[in-house]
């Protein structure tokens, strides 16, 4: 186990990733194909936010803490409905955009502006009608969201790494890091139930995924529980 490298982590207001779930909202439970992803292409990157971010808990090693968060990853673009794309870190709200340029968020480069959300789902997340979601990438990230991560951590670009350490910088914020690298499952959704919409119990009146299925999917991509 690795102690945490010294980081700066500022306590800034919660922002709602607002995914595309409504536009999956009658997608059957077991769909959801893991697509093009590749266990070895992510597992990569995964140890290195380990130990940018924090130590991992008593009794969990290093080795299971990284496969739990790559479970974690792939339960949650399967949820975000992002894991059914040929690259889901490309996709963006709708499915009407995919990413070219990787080097910034898309609504930081200009080439997507982000969809105009329907006017009760705008008000459901607190926003004046004809609000707009800039969610992108794998765990749909919203452009503000991304952006405190990305400082918070000096991510270089929006490539599948950083959008991994970015949605692990928001499990850490919001105390479910260390349930996600032992594999407390249903402890990380409830924490982070107000940041993602399509986990049970979101507030924002999009499509939602049932704590079993999501505990399905996280078994199917290999985590194990505590």
């Amino acid at each position: 186990m690795r102690p945490a490298q010294a980081l700066l982590i500022t306590a800034a207001g919660a922002l709602l990733v607002m995914s595309h779930a409504s536009a999956q909202a009658n997608i059957e439970a077991g769909e959801g194909d893991m697509g093009t992803i590749s266990t070895d292409t992510l597992m990569d990157g995964l140890q290195s936010i380990i130990d940018r971010l924090t130590e991992t808990p008593a009794g969990v090693s290093d080795n299971v803490a990284a496969r739990n968060l790559h479970a974690a990853l792939q339960t949650l673009y399967r949820a975000e409905g992002t894991a059914k794309e040929a690259d889901p870190y490309r996709v963006c709200y709708g499915y009407r955009h995919t990413i070219a340029d990787l080097s910034e968020h898309p609504a930081i480069t200009g080439e997507w502006r982000g969809e105009k959300l329907p006017d009760e789902m705008c008000r459901k997340a607190g926003f004046g009608p004809g609000c707009i979601s800039t969610a992108a990438g794998a765990g749909q990230l919203i452009k503000p969201t991304w952006i405190e991560a990305r400082d918070a951590l000096g991510l270089p670009d929006f490539s599948p790494n950083s959008q991994e350490a970015a949605i692990a910088y928001y499990f850490r914020k919001h105390g479910a890091l260390q349930d996600v690298y032992a594999g407390r499952v249903a402890d990380w959704v409830r924490k982070c139930r107000g940041r993602w919409a399509s986990l049970p119990g979101n507030y924002a009146g999009q499509g939602q995924r049932s704590l079993a299925t999501l505990q399905s999917w996280y078994e199917q991509a290999g985590g194990t529980y505590a």
